[in-house]
């Protein structure tokens, strides 16, 4: 088991959380040139901010962090919170022990945390956006808007195995279970099997009851052998309808209502985007695929189609796992290319992993799949596909 007495940073500096200010200003991997003088009243020491950011021997900052300003300040401040939760043992000590209920807690002064590392840390909790109430002798905190905020579960993931590295993990178990075997759901005052959902699949509720939009229900649920006298050929037709985005809030889509709105906004948004970069006479939406499906959004370009698959689940990995199978049927169902490229949409941008598993794909068996990420802050397409 790791011993979590390796992780110490230390707890009397002041202005850990500051970090996350540098980080929606500047670039991820150029933080450390910012830690002092860039900005009036931050002064972070970097031995503190490369502990707290997982910084390993190669000085390099871990791409997570860059991962969550693509996805928002509220993702930098919440990830920025758990990384300064796990870099010390007595912060997680103080954390499984000061729960009050879901998702809450009390640190009380002289019993969780003591001196200037109760001061320090409940002004991080407060300036990160997560305290509920400050008092001289205790602090009340909920932690419940973490748990809301879209792809940040698999970056928390890779930050908590960083710090089990540190703590000389022995891998007997997965991360998963190594770190419920140190309490660590207690430090975010949740349940066992709310901290593996989490960590899983983005959701504190069972996989079961994560929705998919009734379109991609339908196509995994329900395929009939069509006749061949009833297949169409596929036919192009450009243009958009508007679609609902109704009261969307971009958190775990627990509820189909929700994974819905969040499809919708992405293929408006996509087709907005396109509009800007081709004309509106080779752009189209929901493009029926002559077997009884349909293609999210299809651009023309020198006569060939691209077919992109728009994919709201709370991992890359899940989305391009839910969208391959349906770009290959769109493409070449039953024995004809429609498609020159096929590609996977989402609001998540891609991983290490992501980029490495298809490019195999694309040079061991020729699948021309690609991964973009659509950017919902700024509205963009994010890397170029040639």
């Amino acid at each position: 088991m790791a011993n979590l007495y390796r992780l110490n940073v230390s707890l009397t500096k002041h202005g850990a959380h500051k970090i996350a200010s540098l980080l929606k200003l500047y670039p991820a991997d150029e933080i450390l040139q910012h830690l002092e003088g860039s900005i009036p009243g931050i002064n972070i020491e970097k031995a503190q901010a490369q502990n707290n950011l997982s910084v390993g021997a190669n000085n390099l900052v871990p791409a997570e962090w860059g991962a969550a300003k693509s996805i928002g300040e509220p993702a930098i401040d919440a990830l920025v919170l758990i990384a300064i939760i796990f870099s010390h043992y007595k912060l997680i000590s103080a954390m499984s022990t000061s729960t009050t209920g879901p998702f809450a807690g009390r640190i009380i002064r002289g019993s969780h945390l003591t001196g200037k590392a109760y001061t320090n840390f409940s002004h991080t909790i407060d300036k990160l956006g997560y305290s509920k109430k400050i008092g001289h002798d205790y602090f009340e905190y909920n932690l419940e808007k973490i748990f809301k905020i879209n792809g940040l579960a698999a970056l928390a993931k890779n930050i908590i195995e960083k710090k089990l590295k540190t703590a000389n993990w022995d891998r007997k178990k997965s991360i998963i279970d190594e770190s419920i075997a140190l309490g660590f759901h207690k430090a975010l005052s949740i349940s066992e099997d709310q901290f593996r959902n989490w960590l899983t699949h983005g959701s504190l509720t069972p996989k079961e009851k994560y929705a998919l939009p009734v379109k991609d229900q339908d196509f995994f649920t329900s395929a009939p052998d069509m006749p061949d006298i009833e297949r169409k050929p596929f036919n192009f037709t450009p243009g958009h309808t508007p679609k609902s985005e109704d009261t969307l809030t971009i958190s775990p889509p627990n509820e189909e209502a929700t994974a819905r709105q969040l499809h919708n906004l992405i293929q408006n948004k996509l087709y907005a985007y396109l509009l800007t970069q081709h004309h509106k006479s080779d752009i189209g939406t929901e493009i029926n695929t002559g077997d009884g499906t349909a293609i999210d959004l299809v651009l023309k370009i020198n006569n060939e189609y691209w077919f992109y698959e728009i994919k709201t689940a709370h991992s890359v990995k899940a989305s391009i796992r839910q969208a391959i199978p349906q770009l290959l049927e769109y493409a070449y169902w039953p024995n004809v290319e429609k498609a020159k490229k096929l590609i996977i949409v989402s609001h998540l941008p891609p991983t290490e992993s992501s980029e490495q598993y298809l490019m195999l794909l694309r040079k061991k068996f020729g699948m021309p799949i690609h991964y973009q990420q659509f950017c919902l802050k700024t509205e963009t397409l994010q890397l170029n596909i040639t």
